[in-house]
């Protein structure tokens, strides 16, 4: 009789077998202390701090709650508790490049859009940044900008590209450099006139003399 039951053995939902027994599940968040018999139920204990299981079962130990790997930029996003595992996720300035089957399992730091750049989009959870150079006659200063000046307004507000980023070194430059030709023009002049007057002065009429 024991041996066609064992044979025939199909557990109804919310059960498990166990021997010649189809036991009671326990419910998620406990795990199976003692197995039911013919006269007794099954025996159900929560499950202690860092396990879990996350559905009814006849597991004898409750499974451990995942890890999440420092070494690929990984944080909890989700804390474990009793009935659902941990989910991981990134750390702030990084994005998931790496999806497993419940998570993410490696994370990358997001693309930085330097200046002369753009940014074309915006990084998500799973994306990184898209940066785009900026068109012919334009330009950003800082980090991530989301798009690109003309020249002309850059040079108004006190920079332009290969400048010094000060407004006033241009009329500084300007002034000097009119003080210094200003200066060549009034020394040559003045070579000039000197020499002009030396001419006059050893210049000798020619006497024709006569036989």
């Amino acid at each position: 009789m024991q041996l066609d039951r064992v044979d025939a053995l199909d557990c109804g939902l919310g059960e498990y077998p166990i021997g010649a027994e189809c036991c009671p599940m326990c419910a998620a968040g406990f795990r199976v202390f003692k197995h039911c018999t013919a006269d007794s139920s099954t025996t159900c204990i929560p499950c202690v701090e860092d396990t879990y299981t996350d559905h009814p079962n006849g597991l004898e130990h409750c499974r451990k709650c995942k890890l999440c790997d420092k070494g690929a930029n990984l944080v909890p996003e989700v804390a474990c508790t009793y009935t659902k595992n941990t989910v991981c996720g990134c750390l702030p300035g990084y994005f998931c490049s790496y999806f497993g089957t419940e998570d993410c399992e490696l994370c990358q730091r997001y693309t930085v859009c330097f200046p002369g750049t753009m940014v074309k989009e915006r990084g998500t959870k799973t994306t990184d940044n898209v940066c785009e150079a900026c068109p012919p006659g334009t330009s950003s200063t800082a980090n991530m900008s989301y798009s690109c000046t003309p020249w002309p307004r850059l040079k108004e507000s006190g920079w332009v590209p290969g400048g010094d980023g000060n407004p006033s070194s241009d009329s500084s430059v300007t002034t000097i450099v009119g003080s210094v030709v200003g200066t060549v023009l009034v020394v040559a002049a003045g070579l000039t006139y000197i020499w002009q007057r030396k001419k006059r002065k050893t210049y000798v009429p020619h006497v024709e003399l006569k036989p």
